[in-house]
Parts: C-alpha cells; structure tokens; sequence
C-alpha cells in the first residue's frame, strides 16, 4: 500500500468536496495510521460522524503520517552516514 501526500495535497478538495467524495482515499489513509494513532484512523472512518470530526481526524492522521514518514528519513540517512540519530523527545 501507498499513501501520497504531496504539496498538492488532498486537504484543499476534502474540505471542498467532503470525505465521502473521497471515500477510498480517507480509507487508506486510516489503514496506514492505525498501528500508530489509531483514534485518528478510527474517527477517520467513521462515517456515522460529523464531516468536521472527520476533517479534524484527516489533519491528524496527516500529521502523524508525515512525522513517520521524516522519522524512517532520518534513520535511513544515519544508516548510510554511519552516524547515530536521535530524537528529541520533549
């Protein structure tokens, strides 16, 4: 599975044209966030709720999704520098 998020991303259309016009795409989104914020993925999808809880949830499955995405980044440049990586955790 692939998950693409890019400058132009899908949040502009979500809020114009709503999650269920974007069914598949909010639900592959949820199935990739899940193992690591799984309340996001859960209000993501779930389609008995408000449309804002479910924009609100896209922002955060967004966020947590990109935060892994820099995470593998910077362990995988460490790797191949030999360097250590660290995180701060606040």
């Amino acid at each position: 599975m692939s998950i693409q998020i890019t400058a132009n991303d899908l949040g502009p259309t979500l809020a114009e044209e709503g999650t269920a016009a974007h069914r598949e795409e909010v639900e592959r989104l949820a199935d990739a966030v899940r193992g690591f914020a799984p309340g996001a993925a859960a209000a993501l999808v779930d389609w008995a709720g408000t449309e804002i809880s479910r924009l609100r949830a896209w922002a955060v499955a967004r966020s947590a999704l990109m935060e892994r995405i820099a995470d593998a980044q910077a362990q995988a440049e460490a790797a191949a520098t030999g360097r250590g990586a660290f995180r701060l955790i606040a």
